[in-house]
């Protein structure tokens, strides 16, 4: 297209023109075209250098610059009528984008659809007791509905209507053919979410059990191994490690009662694949364990976790120059009220037993002194 228009522009410059001139015009507007396109990144240079080569070989100096002259001030003009075309255009572009868009009409959002979901235990044998367990029966023994233990297998639109007696009869009866679980069974939780709010049921043994505890994150539970005490005991039935837990504690862990230890001191607790040895009359002081890990020093074990500082110590902070709370100081003054407490409570020997005491002291005190001056003299 640049070759033809080179050709155009230079027939313009001389209509009248011989063979030799003729094909000198075809040779100068392909180098113009040439020209031009190396100016916007286009390259001919396999066409055009054999095009030209082919004239310009044999010809003289003189010819060749006035050839030079003929293609530089066509192809500069070439050049300046594309480059104010483009601008023409990007003028246009620019106004385009410039206008206001034009406002598009609102969209409704998407309405939240209700629906229903299945959740099925896991395998393993972690949640091998855990399975098709009626809820008294699993709650009996210390457990709880928690999603860690679930899978989500189904999930679809819940159609106005369905209820979930509708939804216990299709999945035993009518599976979906996209359904992967288990037909519908003890054990299993069906979540409903209607109207932007999610319920979850618990398949009993007879209908429906509600277990809002399935959206709860369960709290780190208390483990047996987390306060051993180191010691053992040893049954007819094996030797178990001895735990500071309650009964109740071990309950909640989801451990039961084994047997007892021949001399009736230890409840052995299982949970079908670990056992561990309680009291059976737990310690006045079975926190013990406990509360070496939170108390502040040694001299404040005493069977209670009291890790309140005294009125004393915040004062000295305060003097150290470090800040309290208000909190701190109201929970200071209480404790050392019930510090005062105990202390009135512990029993305090009579006037007659605090002179026999100093009388045995005194005579003590004498002897002593008699035996030295025996030694000296």
């Amino acid at each position: 297209m640049n070759h033809s228009t080179a050709g155009r522009i230079m027939e313009t410059i001389n209509l009248e023109t011989t063979r030799d001139e003729a094909f000198l015009r075809e040779v100068e507007a392909e180098s113009v075209a040439y020209t031009v396109c190396q100016h916007y990144g286009l390259d001919t240079s396999d066409y055009s250098f054999g095009y030209v080569a082919g004239w310009s070989s044999g010809r003289e100096l003189a010819e060749l610059k006035g050839s030079l002259e003929t293609i530089r001030s066509t192809a500069a003009e070439i050049i300046n009528s594309i480059d104010e075309h483009i601008a023409q255009i990007q003028k246009e572009q620019d106004k385009e984008q410039a206008a206001p868009a034009q406002e598009q009409p609102e969209q409704e959002a998407p309405q939240d659809k209700d629906t229903f979901s299945i959740f099925q235990i896991k395998g393993g044998d972690e949640t091998r007791d855990l399975r098709f367990e009626p809820y008294d029966r699993l709650t009996a023994t210390g457990h709880r509905v928690d999603p860690k233990n679930y899978a989500l297998v189904y999930s679809a639109e819940l159609t106005p209507g369905t209820s979930l007696e509708d939804i216990y009869t299709r999945f035993n009866i009518d599976h979906p053919k996209d359904f992967k679980g288990h037909s519908l069974s003890v054990s299993d939780v069906v979540v409903l979410h209607q109207n932007g709010q999610d319920t979850a049921h618990y398949v009993d043994s007879f209908g429906y059990k509600e277990v809002p505890e399935f959206f709860k994150e369960q709290e780190k539970a208390l483990i047996p191994d987390d306060l051993e005490t180191g010691e053992t005991v040893k049954t007819p039935r094996g030797t178990f490690y001895v735990t500071a837990m309650s009964r109740e504690q071990m309950e909640a862990a989801g451990y039961g009662l084994h047997h007892q230890s021949d001399d009736g001191k230890y409840l052995i607790m299982g949970n079908g694949t670990r056992a561990f040895a309680i009291f059976a009359e737990q310690p006045e002081n079975y926190l013990k364990a406990a509360e070496q890990t939170t108390e502040q020093n040694y001299n404040m074990i005493d069977g209670q976790i009291n890790n309140t500082p005294t009125v004393a110590e915040l004062e000295a902070k305060v003097k150290a120059g470090e800040t309290i709370s208000l909190v701190d100081l109201a929970e200071a003054v209480k404790a050392d009220k019930e510090r005062g407490k105990a202390a009135k409570t512990e029993k305090k020997p009579s006037i007659r037993a605090q002179l026999r005491a100093d009388k045995e002291k005194a005579q003590k005190k004498n002897a002593k002194q008699k035996s030295q001056d025996l030694e000296r003299s």
